[in-house]
């Protein structure tokens, strides 16, 4: 009999686990891919590692975290403030889904939520029943808003109302050489931010240098039009060493630079029934993104909050 079901296996559902494994109960993970992690992508070739989605991350007090995962020697600096990972931010999420022990299904999908003698049961797309005692619900809002219609319905017209930016990343690998003098670094509409490094294990040695830039542009755009757009834009080489573009829909949600956000976040989770926890970027109540820098501490802090209102709603039940 399942305790806890994690439905989402991106950073917050993956903090959740973690902090789980801390307790003697039994969770299962479900996460609709054939990988884990969810928009946070790292990608080795040609001595390069870029980032699908994160890539410089804001400075977080959650640091004993990383020493638990052997990641302390794993971070380089961009900027006061601003860090990223040498082997990727994937060695973040890799670090924590190496650590859990509990069952997985994978790409499994939830479909809905319902609730039968005081238990919560899961009906996955290809017609499998789950319960559990708790579910943490770490998915974006138009998936949850599905997962949760028959639980909780007065919810749809909030989780529905999410809106995403267009900005896609744009990863490129030079030998230095070939990078044009002027200094690559403007704040603009259509490019918001330019990150690059030539940190060790990032690179293939101190002469070539990678760089992530954020381009908002059409989907109907393809990554080789997309690429050959930036290069001009910049002055760049038209012939990088590595060039990768990445969009992960749900990675930059648009809502959360309302001026309601917050209390539209606070509503959604004072209807929650009890037992069920919702997280997740789409939640925070800052923007997850600022310039393209990540803030993923309170994605970390959202997971591990979970996993113990899980446990303590747990602990209330069998004492009723």
């Amino acid at each position: 009999m399942r305790d806890v079901v994690v439905i989402g296996g991106g950073l917050s559902g993956l903090a959740a686990c973690y902090e789980l494994e801390k307790h003697p109960i039994h969770y299962t993970l479900i996460e609709v891919k054939k990988r884990l992690g969810g928009s946070i992508v790292s990608t080795a070739a040609g001595g390069f590692i870029a980032d699908a989605s994160a890539f410089a991350i804001a400075g977080i007090e959650d640091l004993p975290l990383f020493g638990e995962l052997g990641l302390d020697q794993d971070r380089f600096e961009f900027e006061p403030g601003q860090f990223g990972f040498c082997g990727g931010t994937g060695s973040l999420t890799g670090a924590l889904a190496q650590r859990l022990t509990g069952a997985r299904l994978m790409r499994m999908a939830v479909s809905s939520i319902g609730r039968v003698d005081g238990r919560f049961t899961l009906c996955l797309e290809n017609g499998l029943l789950l319960d559990a005692g708790a579910v943490i619900v770490a998915a974006p809002a138009r998936y949850a808003e599905r997962m949760l219609f028959n639980l909780a319905p007065d919810l749809s017209d909030w989780l529905r109302g999410y809106d995403y930016d267009s900005i896609r990343r744009v990863s490129l690998g030079y030998h230095k050489r070939d990078l044009p003098r002027r200094r690559i670094r403007p704040y603009s509409v259509i490019y918001p931010f330019v990150f690059a490094t030539d940190s060790p294990g990032r690179v293939p040695d101190a002469d070539h240098l990678l760089l992530q830039v954020g381009v908002r542009a059409s989907s109907d755009l393809s990554p080789g039009d997309l690429i050959a757009q930036v290069l001009s834009h910049y002055g760049c080489d038209e012939n990088p060493l590595f060039a990768q573009v990445d969009r992960w829909n749900e990675s930059d949600p648009l809502s959360c630079y309302d001026d309601d956000h917050a209390a539209t976040v606070s509503a959604i989770r004072a209807r929650l029934p009890e037992g069920i926890s919702l997280i997740g970027s789409d939640y925070c109540l800052g923007p997850p993104q600022k310039r393209g820098v990540a803030r993923i501490d309170e994605r970390l802090r959202q997971g591990r909050a979970a996993a113990r209102a899980a446990l303590d709603f747990l602990s209330s039940e069998k004492r009723s």
